[in-house]
């Protein structure tokens, strides 16, 4: 089954300014072109794949890689699909809702261990767990209504159990006033960072601790690319050289901050808020098994409660099955830091 096509000519010609605005001057006659939809606009969770090209890490491994960037209205696995691209990093519920639609996908990497998604409460609600939102405000997320009753629901709750509230995806103000006690969903290393600026203490609970764990910004390629011959080796030579650059990042998020900010890959950022999600980014990039074999390490049991969780929100027709799509056999063979 192929995705529906829409326009998204456009992001490849963005593509092309940020290929531009990172070049490294080497020819690329010779070397294999690669096409990358990226998690998210250009910042630091998107530090591997961004240092690796402007670095030259891609060069050096005979890859000639173009990165597109993600965010809204960008749908990375439809460009997979269609063949505007050949790997997409983006969500693990993407992956699995397109997997029970019939897209025949293959995962081969994972840049989270830990899902950053969370629910942020004033501190002065008390809330500290689950099971204390009942009787509390609750502001939910307008795209976020499923993962609200799906929270809600792995931890013993109703919507009855809470007064919720609609709000927008970017909304901080009204946790801010007051109007709500937590929010859900927020980004660990973003709206909390917002709402403690404003001068309101908060507490993060991260989903992941309650059930609701994945491995967002997922690798993935079509099965037909995965099976074509050469390209489990291309694979392999890519997933090393962005290795190669993500264990920059851990060795100085500060300085990896910095260099995204300076760097001229996306106005606007802030170099504080930058330097804060890259300290805490790689926190979430690891685990006992990344340790033990390597960063961006993909884990059955993550992806199997991903799923579980998936259909239990009516995000997906039937249980899938992870061993279907997912498959360690690239980061078997390349080399990778581990932390």
């Amino acid at each position: 089954m192929r995705l529906s096509t829409l326009p998204l000519l456009r992001h490849l010609a963005t593509a092309a300014l940020l290929s531009t605005v990172i070049a490294t001057g080497a020819m690329a006659q010779d070397k294999t072109k690669l096409t990358v939809v990226l998690g998210y606009v250009p910042n630091v969770e998107s530090y591997g794949p961004i240092y690796a090209k402007a670095k030259g890490f891609f060069d050096e491994a005979g890859l000639d890689v173009t990165l597109v960037p993600g965010g809204n209205g960008v749908d990375s696995l439809q460009m997979i699909d269609s063949g505007l691209a050949q790997i997409s990093i983006g969500g693990s519920d993407a992956v699995i809702a397109a997997v029970d639609k019939g897209v025949a996908l293959k995962v081969f990497a994972a840049e989270f261990q830990f899902s950053p998604v969370a629910m942020t409460c004033r501190e002065d609600s008390g809330v500290t767990e689950p099971s204390m939102l009942k009787g509390k405000r609750l502001g939910i997320k307008q795209a976020a209504q499923l993962y609200a009753e799906t929270f809600l629901s792995k931890n013993g709750l109703t919507m009855a159990d809470i007064t919720p509230t609609t709000i927008g995806g970017s909304d901080v103000s009204t946790i801010i006033a007051g109007k709500v006690d937590c929010m859900i969903t927020t980004f660990a290393f973003n709206e909390p960072r917002l709402i403690a600026n404003a001068g309101v203490p908060v507490k993060v609970l991260r989903l992941g601790d309650y059930g609701l764990n994945s491995q967002p910004d997922a690798y993935a390629v079509t099965q037909a690319f995965y099976d074509t011959p050469g390209n489990k080796e291309i694979l392999a030579k890519y997933l090393t050289a962005e290795a190669k650059a993500w264990d920059e990042l851990f060795k100085d998020p500060a300085a990896g901050a910095k260099f995204i900010v300076e760097g001229g890959f996306n106005d606007g950022l802030d170099i504080d808020q930058q330097t804060f999600q890259a300290e805490q980014q790689v926190t979430y990039m690891v685990s006992a098994l990344t340790k033990e074999k390597g960063i961006m390490w993909l884990d059955p049991k993550t992806w199997a409660e991903n799923a579980a969780n998936a259909l239990a929100a009516g995000s997906t027709t039937k249980l899938v099955d992870p061993a279907s799509f997912l498959t360690t056999e690239i980061l078997e063979a390349s080399t990778l830091p581990k932390y």
